[in-house]
Formats: structure tokens, sequence, C-alpha cells
């Protein structure tokens, strides 16, 4: 069952879900079946330092590799790579993203991270609700790709949201701080789950920034 506007306002008045703005930031726009969600600060915007990751594990030539499906594969210390969009350089036109002023220009094939302004999520005891995220269609039919693998905020999760940005259109898209790109929209579960995502030891439980968070101990 998803809940109504009215109905996560309810949840969100006793606590049951948390949808929390900065101190001095309106909150989110509540729409009939979902809840908007604003970009952060344009320093929270990241990009992959390809030639950093390339350097350290010690390629020689072709393409760097990461087996994002391996054991082996730790996205808490691969973070480490993430660096802010660099400043534009109007000599490569192989810059898919950079700031230009007080936005991200994202070419057409440009990727980021960049996390939401809200803190998104339900409480560790007892989580009556997961969410889920989504791209905004309108922004979508121009080529604005948002969130689409990993929808899923769980249960007794809660945090800033990273948000996977991709262009797959035509156009060069200009994005800033508080700009709506995505949205949630929250439903109710059967029962708690048995495991809080401390003991189940997330990689981004508790996250303040698009790197994650280390597992708890």
């Amino acid at each position: 069952m998803y809940l109504s506007d009215r109905d996560a306002r309810w949840a969100i008045e006793r606590k049951l879900l948390i949808v929390e703005s900065p101190e001095g930031d309106p909150p989110p726009k509540i729409d009939p079946s979902s809840i908007d969600l604003r970009l952060d600060r344009v320093e929270e915007a990241k990009v992959w330092d390809i030639v950093a990751y390339t350097e350290q594990v010690g390629i020689g030539g072709g393409d760097p590799v990461l087996h994002v499906g391996s054991d082996r594969y730790q996205y808490g210390k691969m973070s480490r790579f993430l660096v802010s969009p660099p400043v534009h350089d109007p000599n490569d036109a192989h810059q898919k993203v950079y700031k230009n002023g007080a936005e991200i220009l994202v070419r057409p094939g440009g990727f980021l991270l960049w996390q939401t302004k809200e803190k998104i999520g339900t409480p560790q005891l007892d989580p009556r609700y997961i969410c889920f995220v989504d791209g905004k269609s309108t922004r979508a039919r121009a080529g604005l790709i948002v969130h689409l693998t990993a929808p899923t905020i769980h249960a007794g999760w809660s945090g800033n949201v990273t948000l996977e940005i991709a262009n797959l259109g035509p156009f060069t898209f200009g994005l800033k701080e508080n700009d709506v790109i995505a949205q949630i929209t929250v439903a109710m579960i059967t029962s708690p789950p048995e495991k809080t995502h401390a003991e189940a030891r997330s990689s981004t439980f508790g996250q303040t920034n698009v790197g994650g968070a280390p597992s708890p101990k």
C-alpha cells in the first residue's frame, strides 16, 4: 500500500517517516502520492577521478576496469576517487561534467553523483515503511536519468540520498542547488525487518555525503 499526501503528512508528524530539510530551509513539496527531493549544495556534486584510479591500480594501457560484481568491490574504499566536478576547461571537449559559477553543467554522456538536500528514511526502531526514489518524468523526457537502478530506501535506513545522475539526451543540462529532479513514493511493509541496517553492516547506513559510510564494527 502506497501512502497518499495525507498519509505521508501523518507519518511525518508522528516521526514514522523521516523527511528533514536543513535548518532554515522550507520543507519539500508533497504531491498527491510523492514527495519532491532537492539537490544539495553544488559542492556536494562529485565525479569519478579516472586518472587517479588508473594510477592507483597500475593499469598498463587500455581502459580502467572495475569489477563491480565481485565480492572484493567495496564502495567505501572506491569513494576516495570521488572529486568535486572540475572547473570548466574550454580547451577540453571531453569534459562531460564541470562547474560553471553556481551550477553544474552536464554534457550528453556525462555522469555524476549528487546528494539530496533532504534527509530521508525511517527510524531504526520498528520501521513501518520503505521509500522508492524516482526521477521526474518531464526531466526524463529530456534525457535526464536519475537513480535508475537503486530506487529502494530500505526500512530502518535514513540519510541524505545519493542520486546517480546521467545525461542520455541531446542537451547539456544545467543543475544547481535546490533543483527538483527526483521524488520519493512511500509504501507500507507487512512487518519490521528482523535485522537493523547497523546489524546488517550496510555500507551506506548513516551516510551524510555521496562517499557512503563505513560499515559498523
